[in-house]
């Protein structure tokens, strides 16, 4: 990287734009320059303005401390900015500041780096930064792109976290590599040679920026605290995972026991199912024969309904006799109802006909009317139209001559008003000639009185600003002067301060003494204390309170298991009763489904052939005493009334498919379907059976536990399942009461120790506290001794500066004296400045006011003697006009007034056009009114034709229908004649019943299906009755196992239900032996599984802990500083490599050595036969010398091998003599050529000034604390 320009804008002492181009002459071809200045002229503030415009960060701000001279609150926000913050170096009384530089990178591009920022009335913006790429093209033309700064990462907010990483890839160093490299610390390295291995290691960490290894160190010790803690946790879960373990003897013994107990349970389960199946078969006699009693007695009612419905029978038969003319009677009550519609409707149209036949004369006679008025109209409009056009003519006329009289009247009226303007500009004209000649007297009176004080009234801009600066400066001197008494105060009150501060750093001294003793005692009187003893009886009782609390637990889920087996057994013996039921049912319903499709397939074929076509075609030839042609037979007894017989095969067949969509509903119905609850009630069952073995499973586990667990404590029983559950809970009480007695005693011991311990840590922490108070109290003072020895010099400065400002008020007010005539200015100025300018103000408003009022009054007197002669001339000529217009006006009157009387003479003074316009609109009214009188009688003669048609055809209609409707008439008399007289009928038919059958609102479907619904109830409950039988039978020949009986009262089911307690209670007697033997079992797997898990987690654990262990030993410790002191002797032995380098070039007599595994330094003198000298035996040149090297040394490792060609070195050649002086400007001028360095010095000494000729001054101007740079 190389430096091509760097500008600066309002940066603290340098106010306004100063540029230095290290591309232009004497900068372009000089190896070595100086900065020079005096002490606070900005040197420094060249090398903030790089690192602001690079970095956004200023070395002079960067960690600076939060302390400020005359005020204590902490800044707010942007208003006061933190000492820290590099918007600080804004010049005071400026808005905005900038630095910018123009650098060559290493990628081969020229860049342009920009920081501003700017105050925007009390509020500082926030920093703006910007990166632009410069590149060349062909023509030579230069154009700017902007780069990311941030490397397209997030832009931080604040001053002091500033994300640079676009930056740091273009330049190859980042803010601290870059101080380091291009501004040399040889004064931190002065002190760096001559401190101990200790600081030493402090003071390289901070120069080369390698606090990392100091960071790792305590990482390192955290981490294997962390290891320690985890391996012992480890270690104490593996010892309690070994209490349930059992041994191989033992383990075996318990194997077997527990296969004789499975072998035993199984034998007792099949017994046990056998007599619940022998049970099952009893209950399941007993609800057959209940369903066979209650089919049989629904039967019997189904019966008596079906009987009872005879009456409803006989008429549906009278109903199927009439059917025959359903048809001929319906037509006949159409053909009536039409005739009466009819006959309604053409009485309607008659009326109607006749209204028509007067509106049509009515509308004829209007017709002619009209006609005979438009007649009238057009005649009228015929007669009038030659005076319409005579009468326009003379309009036109009589308009143009008005528009002329008209215009004569305006234009007389017009040269009145002139004439009185003229008039009133004449008198207006007179007054101003009297006023300005009283104003012009006026202004030469007021001159004449100023006329003593005209030198200073024309200087009057310049007297005022100097007016204005003596009053700031004696303001100014005057604030000053009270801040540099009260600053004096204050110095004496911090030099009181650092004295009583003394005192109490030796108050503190002696209070640590004591404190250091107090520790040893309580340190030895712990030291007696059995801490693992006391830690082991703490564990035992905590692990015994955690047992019992287990047990307490294991024994409520043992009693809540057993609860649940016990419900669940109970449910699943009633769900076991409805699963056999739903079966039961669903084998007897596809039983008849099965004999229902095996018969009705030849009930529909012998349906279907004796209701076919053919069939009743060979029916209705057969004669009786004729042989059948099928069969042969000579009686025909189904050759006539066949519907009857074929009625109950029709009705059979109709019952069966009913049943069959029953049947299939009952069976796959969704939901209620009996094939779905067996298959809900399989899935619960097969549920109740999984949560019946998870359940013996878990409380197998509690068992188990618990037999594991009670071995410790011999109060308490071993069968948990077997102990009354009230003398359980005390026994675990009382047992619990005495471990917490025990816990609390040993709590109470390890409390004492712990207060001690804690006791002991407050004085250990105390004492740090102190000790690091003390040693901060010490910093502070050191830094407010410095402090002090600053502000001293400070103040003595601020003296001098008052002085020098006192003069130059002095020469100022003897330069007013000059200037203002006025006999007691000094006097009022010292009384009120502010009006003593507005008193010189006022005077010089009054002169200039004056004088500009005398010359325009002679210029404008003169305008208005030429104003009144031009004046006198207008009214004259306006008069003439006036004149002649009057007698132009009364002859334009005369002829339109006689124009007006032929004009009323003609249409009586109408308009023509409004006449010729309502004369048409009259022609065109009459006209329309023909045309809707015309359409109105056109319109009611076509109504009436079609009226007349329309009655005629409804005359014709309704004979045809009266004929019909006879017809129909005589067909139904006929069929109630032959009904009556046929002797099979029994009773009357009359009209009256054929009404009621064929009514619309009769419901014979609904009788019936009553009838229907009343037969197959009948037939469905007989077949529900046989198939109870069957099944009853049937169930009675699959009897299980006879039950012997005592005698005939013995109930089966009771004895069944007494057997198979017996049965369960030894199940249960052996299940509980069971779950005990399975619980050791399950806890010694699960302490096995445990270990050997835990084992290798405890292996790893303790393998991670020695590898941390043995680092700690090595590297790490809580603070860090064992690192550090390793790591620096390896960041010295690179920096000597890199420092002898340097000092080869500098002097040939001396090289630097490393003392071996240390951070000493020793020096090789070669003058002297290569003689070991230590630095204490050096001089201040050579330590310089020494210095120089070193920092060159680091500037060079921190540029990671990246060439940057410019290098500051600032202070620290005042300890020189000329010879080394001029050694070491020598040395500095070499770097150019052997590492393409161009070096700039910074110092005000003298020696330096004559030697390096090309110079960078930085000249204070004046005594406001302002500089601007010279480059020579």
């Amino acid at each position: 990287m190389k430096l091509l320009k760097v500008i600066m804008y309002n940066l603290a002492s340098l106010e306004g734009e100063q540029v230095i181009d290290f591309e232009s002459e004497p900068l372009r071809s000089a190896d070595l320059f100086s900065i020079v200045g005096e002490t606070g002229s900005g040197k420094s503030t060249i090398l903030d303005a790089v690192c602001l415009a690079l970095y956004g960060l200023a070395p002079r701000f960067y960690g600076a401390d939060n302390f400020d001279y005359y005020h204590t609150e902490r800044p707010n926000n942007d208003q006061v900015l933190d000492p820290d913050d590099p918007r600080n170096i804004l010049r005071k009384g400026t808005k905005e500041c900038f630095a910018e530089v123009v650098f060559l990178a290493r990628d081969g591009f020229r860049y342009r780096a920009r920081w501003s920022c700017s105050i925007a009335r009390i509020n500082y913006t926030r920093p703006e930064r910007r990166l632009y790429r410069i590149a060349v093209d062909e023509a030579g033309r230069t154009s700017e792109k902007e780069v990311d700064i941030t490397g397209g990462g997030r832009q931080k907010r604040g001053h002091k976290n500033i994300n640079n990483e676009g930056l740091d890839r273009i330049i190859g160093l980042d803010y601290g590599q870059f101080t380091r490299t291009v501004m040399l610390a040889q004064n931190s390295f002065a002190n760096f040679v001559k401190a101990d291995d200790k600081d030493k290691a402090v003071l390289l960490e901070k120069l080369t920026g390698t606090e990392l290894y100091t960071a790792v160190a305590r990482k390192i010790y955290e981490f294997y605290k962390e290891a320690e803690a985890t391996y012992n946790e480890v270690f104490s879960q593996v010892k309690a995972f070994a209490v349930h373990q059992l041994s191989d003897e033992k383990l075996a013994e318990v194997e077997a026991h527990k296969e004789e107990l499975d072998a035993r349970f199984r034998s007792l389960q099949t017994e046990l199912q056998k007599l619940k199946d022998q049970q099952k078969w009893y209950v399941d006699l007993c609800a057959l024969e209940v369903a066979f009693a209650d089919e049989e007695a629904k039967w019997k009612q189904a019966s008596e309904k079906a009987q009872s419905l005879q009456p409803v029978r006989d008429e549906l038969r009278l109903l199927d006799e009439v059917a025959p003319i359903r048809d001929v009677y319906q037509t006949c009550m159409n053909l009536q109802r039409e005739l009466k519609e009819l006959t309604e409707e053409v009485g309607r149209k008659q009326l109607q006909c006749s209204a028509l036949e007067k509106e049509e004369a009515e509308k004829r006679k209007l017709l002619l009317d009209v006609k005979e008025n438009y007649n009238a109209i057009r005649e009228k409009q015929e007669q009038m139209l030659p005076l319409v056009t005579a009468a326009r003519k003379q309009k036109v006329e009589l308009d143009a001559q008005q528009a002329t009289v008209t215009r004569l009247k305006e234009e007389e009226s017009s040269l009145a008003k002139k004439e009185e303007l003229l008039r009133k500009e004449q008198t207006e004209n007179a007054a101003q000639v009297v006023e300005l000649q009283k104003r012009q007297a006026e202004a030469e009176r007021i001159l004449a009185e100023l006329m003593p004080h005209r030198d200073m009234l024309e200087n009057k801009n310049a007297v005022s600003d100097r007016l204005e600066s003596l009053d700031k400066a004696v303001k100014r001197w005057q604030k000053e002067s009270a801040d540099w008494k009260k600053n004096c105060i204050e110095l004496e009150n911090q030099q009181q301060a650092c004295r009583e501060e003394e005192n109490r750093l030796q108050k503190s001294d002696e209070e640590l003494v004591l404190c250091r003793e107090s520790i040893r005692q309580k340190t030895q009187a712990l030291a007696g204390v059995d801490v693992e003893a006391l830690q082991q009886r703490m564990a035992d009782v905590t692990k015994c309170y955690t047992d019992l609390e287990r047990l307490r637990k294991l024994q409520a889920v043992v009693t809540e298991r057993r609860k649940s087996l016990s419900e669940n057994q109970i449910v699943s013996e009633k769900i076991t009763i409805k699963l056999d039921e739903a079966s039961r049912e669903v084998k007897e319903l596809t039983t008849e489904r099965e004999e229902i499709n095996r018969l009705l397939p030849g009930l529909e074929e012998a349906w279907q052939l004796a209701s076919s076509r053919s069939a009743e075609h060979m029916r209705a030839v057969l004669k009786p005493g004729e042989p059948c042609p099928v069969c042969g037979a000579c009686e025909h007894p189904y050759a006539e009334g066949i519907a009857e017989v074929l009625q109950p095969v029709k009705e059979e067949i109709a019952r069966r498919r009913k049943r069959l969509t029953e049947i299939e509903e009952r069976l796959d119905a969704s939901p209620g379907g009996l094939r779905l609850l067996c298959s809900e009630l399989n899935g619960k069952l097969s549920a109740l059976r999984e949560g019946t073995g998870r359940l013996n499973a878990e409380l197998a586990e509690a068992v188990g536990e618990w037999t594991a667990l009670v071995v410790a404590y011999p109060v308490l029983p071993v069968d948990v399942v077997q102990a009354d559950a009230s003398t359980l809970s005390a026994l675990l009480t009382m047992e619990t009461e005495r471990i917490v007695a025990q816990g609390k005693q040993a709590r109470a011991e390890q409390n004492a120790y712990q207060q001690a311990q804690n006791e002991l840590t407050d004085m250990r922490r105390a004492y740090d506290e102190k000790q690091a108070s003390c040693s901060r109290q010490r910093e502070e003072l050191h830094h407010r001794a410095a402090e002090l020895k600053q502000r001293q010099g400070q103040s003595e400065q601020k003296r001098a500066e008052l002085q020098q400002l006192e003069r130059t008020n002095g020469e100022l007010r003897g330069a007013l004296r000059q200037d203002v005539s006025l006999p007691d200015w000094e006097r009022a100025f010292e009384q009120d400045v502010e009006g003593l300018l507005n008193r010189l103000s006022g005077m010089y408003d009054k002169y200039r006011e004056a004088t500009r009022v005398q010359q325009e009054s002679v210029g404008l007197l003169n305008e208005r003697k030429v104003a009144a002669g031009a004046l006198e001339k207008q009214l004259a000529e306006c008069q003439a006009a006036m004149k002649e217009n009057k007698e132009e006006t009364a002859g334009a009157v005369q002829v339109y007034e006689a124009k007006l009387k032929a004009y009323m003479q003609v249409l009586g003074g109408a308009d023509p056009d409004e006449t010729e316009r309502t004369l048409k609109l009259q022609l065109e009214e009459a006209e329309k009114q023909v045309q809707l009188a015309d359409k109105a009688h056109n319109e009611m003669a076509e109504s009436y034709s079609r009226l007349s048609g329309f009655v005629k055809a409804a005359e014709e209609q309704y004979r045809k229908k009266q004929a019909d409707c006879m017809a129909a008439q005589r067909g139904v008399e006929d069929f109630i004649m032959r009904y009556n007289e046929s002797a099979e009928h029994v009773g009357v038919l009359s009209k009256e019943w054929l009404d009621m059958c064929f009514s619309p609102s009769a419901d014979w479907n609904g009788k019936r299906e009553q009838v229907r619904l009343a037969d197959e109830e009948v037939k469905w409950c007989q077949g529900q009755m046989e198939a109870r039988r069957k099944a009853m039978e049937a169930h009675r020949d699959l009897q299980v196992m006879p039950l012997e009986q005592s005698g005939e009262d013995t109930n089966p089911t009771a004895v069944l239900q007494e057997e198979m307690q017996k049965v369960q209670c030894a199940l249960d007697e052996l299940d509980k032996e069971r779950l005990q033997v399975g619980g050791m079992l399950m806890a010694h797997r699960r302490s096995v599984e445990q270990m050997l898990s835990a084992g290798e987690e405890l292996e790893r654990r303790r393998k991670a802990y020695q590898d941390w262990k043995e680092l700690n030993d090595i590297l790490g410790n809580a603070n860090g500083d064992k690192f550090r002191e390793t790591a620096q002797c390896f960041t010295l032995r690179f920096l000597i490599r890199q420092a002898n380098e340097q000092l080869r070039m500098l002097n040939h007599r001396y090289s630097l050595e490393q003392v071996r595994d240390s951070l000493g330094i020793r020096v090789i003198d070669h003058d002297r036969a290569d003689e070991v000298r230590n630095i204490s035996s050096l001089s201040g040149g050579e330590t310089f010398l020494i210095s120089l090297a070193l920092a060159l040394g680091l500037s060079s490792l921190s540029s990671r091998n990246i060439p940057m060609c410019n290098l500051f070195v600032d202070e620290g050649f005042g300890t020189l003599d000329s010879n080394s002086l001029n050694m070491v400007i020598d040395a500095l001028s070499s770097l150019q050529s052997m590492q393409g360095k161009k070096v700039g010095v910074i110092s005000h000494t003298a020696e330096m000034r004559e030697r390096i000729r090309t110079q960078i001054r930085v000249v204070k101007v004046g005594s406001g604390g302002k500089s601007t740079i010279e480059i020579v």
